[in-house]
């Protein structure tokens, strides 16, 4: 079996969960990743899956409000070269093939990942189009991704929020339901240029931004979290609370068994609110 990724595994061993890191892949001219078959596929998804705006929108949009084209997903697909949008098909392994496809390449990763953060859990697909020159606002994602590139150009930047506290309260609103746009600008910005064959690692709650070439781009984004970033997620909720009330809590990723104990708590106030609600 062809390997999809092409990956230095001691550099990628260093920054693992640290810092963004440049591979490349084999997926190129793989034909799920055409975009004839692109097209069908967002005919295909649920509504809840495809996302898509005007692509020419600024780096900084908190919101996330962003004027849409009124025509079908597959249209959109198809009128790319000229319609100026952005698009992500998201959970694409809901369909067969191509959560074959995600399966596959993630397993390559296992190996280069061992038991870090534990099992690799909830492997997640998307595929985004992108109009010549758009643009994907500042953002952070929760998960584990490598971006690869199969068609076009695009840059791909990455920075640091400024200080500790605002990178804490940033998370705190989003994993109790904020938008994950970001408020501010980010600083310390490192580009990666990304061609045909090149991706790039992205670790969890790494402030970034995308800027199109000027060419349409088709990129692959393979993601999956892990107990350690479930348990993130939970203690940043938890912080959010104890912030409500008036206290500095300490950053996650600091004191694990602090990290456990808060995330224990998020978990069990989570539950009963769903049996209240129910």
């Amino acid at each position: 079996m062809t390997t999809v990724l092409q990956i230095d595994p001691s550099g990628f061993e260093t920054h693992f969960a640290r810092a963004p890191y440049a591979i490349h892949h084999a997926l190129v001219e793989h034909p799920l990743l055409a975009l004839e078959r692109i097209a069908q596929l967002a005919d295909a998804l649920p509504a809840a899956q495809v996302e898509h705006n005007l692509g020419k929108v600024p780096e900084l949009l908190p919101g996330g409000e962003a004027p849409r084209l009124d025509a079908s997903p597959g249209a959109i697909a198809r009128g790319i070269h000229t319609n100026g949008c952005w698009m992500v098909l998201k959970n694409i392994e809901t369909d067969p093939d191509y959560g074959s496809l995600l399966h596959e390449t993630l397993d390559e990763v296992v190996p280069l990942v061992g038991d870090r953060e534990g099992e690799m859990r909830r492997r997640e697909g998307f595929i985004f189009l992108s109009a010549p020159d758009s643009v994907t606002p500042a953002h952070v994602d929760p998960e584990h991704n490598f971006l690869l590139q199969v068609s076009g150009t695009k840059t791909m930047v990455v920075g640091r929020f400024p200080d500790e506290r605002t990178r804490q309260v940033e998370l705190e609103r989003q994993v109790t339901g904020g938008h994950r746009n970001v408020e501010a600008m980010f600083g310390d910005a490192q580009e990666f240029p990304l061609g045909p064959g090149d991706g790039v690692y992205m670790p969890v709650y790494a402030p970034h931004l995308v800027r199109n070439g000027p060419d349409v781009s088709i990129s692959l984004s393979i993601t999956w979290r892990t107990p350690r970033t479930d348990t993130l997620e939970r203690a940043h909720a938890a912080n959010a609370a104890l912030r409500r009330l008036g206290l500095s809590p300490a950053s996650p990723g600091r004191r694990p068994r602090a990290d456990a104990i808060k995330a224990g708590v998020a978990r069990g106030v989570r539950g009963v609110a769903g049996r209240i609600r129910r």
